[in-house]
């Protein structure tokens, strides 16, 4: 059984761990996941768990989503980044936005290797709906790899679609979105 709830900041180093999921970063220096977990137990970072939902499948944390109002996506970049210099550099200032105001930004996505497959990233998807229509916000977006079929699928099944794109660290993304 899925079942769906806002991070606590005990959640901390589970929002670090999947945030690095999500993000490719096959890290495993506990120096660099313990600095991640301090991160997202600020309440002003992209990464906090004020931003975070996890998914429990029969209980146990499978799957994690960070998702927030574009409106923040600036102050919050502009703390975060600095503090995670050691994974996006210094040239952070020149690169698009991903969120803006107006939008529901789906910022990460993971589910754990051996609960994938069983619908928990559909949940957290529609639990991100839930909290955009609750905010009054008429956009969701997502930038997502153009090479990643699994994610593109996944997203345009839950109505995203191709909107352009955007340079996020040196990678062009393609900018999807649900209206």
């Amino acid at each position: 059984m899925i079942t769906i709830r806002r991070a606590t900041v005990a959640d901390a180093r589970f929002i670090a761990e999947n945030v690095l999921r999500a993000l490719h970063i096959e890290e495993t220096d506990e120096r660099h996941i313990e600095h991640l977990a301090g991160i997202s137990r600020r309440e002003d970072t992209l990464y906090s768990w004020r931003n975070a939902t996890i998914a429990l499948c029969d209980g146990v944390p499978a799957g994690l989503m960070v998702a927030y109002d574009g409106t923040r996506y600036r102050q919050m970049r502009d703390i975060t980044f600095p503090m995670i210099r050691m994974y996006v550099g210094d040239d952070y200032h020149q690169m698009d936005d991903e969120a803006s105001p107006g939008e529901y930004y789906l910022d990460s996505l993971a589910v754990l290797p051996q609960y994938q497959h069983k619908g928990i990233a559909s949940a957290l998807i529609k639990e991100m709906f839930r909290q955009r229509d609750e905010a009054g916000i008429p956009l969701a977006t997502i930038a997502v790899d153009p090479d990643n079929d699994t994610a593109y699928r996944l997203y345009t099944r839950h109505g995203f679609r191709h909107e352009g794109q955007i340079s996020v660290f040196g990678t062009t993304y393609d900018r999807l979105v649900n209206r």
